[in-house]
């Protein structure tokens, strides 16, 4: 506005300037008005068709309020400006086309009404102003972009073409059916066997075990992308474990007192006792052979008649060496043993003594 004041100021400066150049170049014709009139028709009509034909008028119509705003200017939205009109980014504005020099216009401004609506897309908020429409016009302000799947489900709520109204919740929630496979290992066994080919005291792992694998597949559901629900699994088998084998040592070997050694199968802790003949008259054991030294009586549930056997203390403490399993008696009972002595007091003095019975082979 400013500029076209200053336009304006101009044009009558220039006028006053050449009205002052004619006013000196007719001092000298004032007495002949048949110069002096025409000038100044002439000089007035210039000045009309020059600022005064060229003004636009335009006439805004914004709701209850009408503006005419007379401007140089042709273009409508720069007219909008120089009001003081603010326009809106939802409102509609009907400009003139084509409008002439010196020539007047309407502009009709239709101010929008905003809605507001809430919305929120698997989970995530959003606020949405618009000047109104349906649910789907909200969404797609809102970015949403649906995703046709066999495994994606979106329910949406409202319903798509529901009108929108101020303070609307619309809501997302987005379903999905996945699938997983998780592979799980099977624990091995394991089987523990004896051989006396092995040593007392060692283990020998003859066959290594190994796990096995089970495939176990679920279906699970998400709901905005939270697991809400999993199937129980559909198992497959994939490998059969393999049944680790270990085997205990039962045997080793025993030095006897002439310094030979004899190989053992299986080595028992043991109570032993003493045992006599003497005094008595029948000497005959348990399997019809005499009693005598290197003789023991033994439970034949634990430890079997008419074998080879070496017992000794733990310690060293005390050697009775070697024996054979050929008597029984009523007290024998486990690993309870009964060793046999010539005398009473050998066997007095004995008395009863823990220690170790090797199985000779």
């Amino acid at each position: 506005m400013r500029f076209h004041l200053r336009r304006v100021r101009d044009a009558f400066g220039r006028a006053g300037a050449w009205c002052a150049l004619f006013v000196r170049r007719l001092r000298h014709a004032l007495t002949r008005r048949f110069v002096l009139v025409p000038m100044l028709a002439i000089l007035s009509l210039w000045f009309y068709s020059h600022y005064v034909t060229q003004l636009n008028f335009f006439i805004i119509f914004d709701q209850d309020r009408v503006t005419v705003h007379g401007t140089y200017t042709r273009d409508p939205e720069l007219v909008l400006a120089e009001a003081g009109i603010f326009i809106g980014g939802t409102d509609f504005v009907s400009l003139p086309q084509g409008l002439l020099i010196g020539g007047a216009a309407e502009i009709q401004i239709v101010r929008s009404s905003e809605i507001t609506v809430n919305v929120s897309i698997e989970g995530v908020p959003s606020r949405i102003a618009l000047p109104g429409g349906t649910v789907a016009d909200a969404l797609e302000m809102a970015g949403y972009a649906s995703h046709p799947s066999e495994n994606v489900r979106d329910v949406i709520s409202p319903n798509l073409g529901s009108p929108l109204e101020d303070g609307m919740e619309i809501t997302v929630t987005r379903y999905t059916v996945l699938t997983e496979v998780k592979i799980e290992d099977i624990p091995f066994g394991i089987v523990e066997q004896t051989s006396p080919n092995v040593n007392a005291g060692t283990s020998v792992v003859t066959v290594e075990g190994e796990l096995g694998a089970l495939e176990l597949t679920y279906e699970v559901v998400l709901r905005d992308g939270e697991e809400i629900h999993r199937t129980e699994p559909r198992e497959a088998l994939l490998k059969e474990p393999v049944t680790q084998i270990v085997v205990n040592g039962t045997g080793g070997t025993v030095r006897l007192a002439d310094g030979t050694y004899r190989r053992y199968v299986r080595r028992l802790e043991i109570i032993a006792t003493a045992y006599t003949t003497e005094r008595q008259t029948g000497k005959i054991n348990a399997i019809g052979n005499i009693a005598r030294v290197g003789t023991i009586a033994v439970d034949p549930k634990v430890i079997p008649l008419r074998i080879d056997v070496f017992v000794t203390s733990r310690n060293g403490s005390w050697f009775y060496g070697l024996a054979r399993t050929e008597d029984t008696g009523g007290k024998i009972k486990g690993n309870i043993i009964d060793l046999f002595f010539d005398t009473w007091d050998e066997c007095i003095r004995f008395g009863r003594r823990t220690g170790y019975l090797y199985i000779l082979e």
